[in-house]
C-alpha cells in the first residue's frame, strides 16, 4: 500500500493512477474533489485541511484492517499447509479397519495432539 502523502501529492500533480488499489484510489479521488471544491471557491483552506485529515485518516485505518484482515488469512493458509499431512494421517489411521490395539491408539492420540499444538501453536 501506498503512503498517503504519495497518494495525495500524486492528487496535487494529477499523476496517473492505473496501478493504484482501490482503498488508495478511493483516497486519490477524495483528494481531487477536495482540491477542485478549494480552487472553486467552494471551500476555505481550513475547510479543505480539514476535509483532507478527515480522509486521510479514514484511510490509514482502512489500510490497517487490511493489512490485519490479510495477515490472519496468510497464517490460516500456513496453518492448513502445515496440518495438511497430520490430517491425512490421522484420516488413514481412523479409516483403517484394523483391530484397535494400544500402539494405534497411543499413535492416533499422537497425531491428533501434533495437529493441536500446531493449530494453537502453544503447548498442550
Amino acid at each position: 500500500m501506498r503512503a498517503s502523502d504519495q497518494i495525495i501529492k500524486d492528487a496535487s500533480n494529477k499523476e496517473s493512477v492505473e496501478d493504484y488499489l482501490l482503498l488508495e484510489l478511493h483516497l486519490y479521488l477524495t483528494i481531487k474533489q477536495i482540491l477542485k471544491m478549494y480552487f472553486n471557491n467552494q471551500l476555505s483552506k481550513e475547510e479543505a485541511n480539514h476535509y483532507k485529515q478527515i480522509a486521510v485518516k479514514d484511510y490509514e485505518t482502512k489500510v490497517k484492517e487490511y493489512e490485519y484482515q490479510r495477515q490472519m488469512y496468510q497464517d490460516h493458509v500456513k496453518n492448513i499447509k502445515d496440518t495438511e499431512f497430520l490430517r491425512i494421517n490421522l484420516r488413514k489411521k481412523l479409516k483403517d479397519n484394523e483391530p484397535v490395539t494400544e500402539t494405534k491408539l497411543g499413535e492416533t492420540i499422537n497425531l491428533c495432539l501434533e495437529i493441536i499444538s500446531k493449530t494453537y501453536k502453544e503447548p498442550f
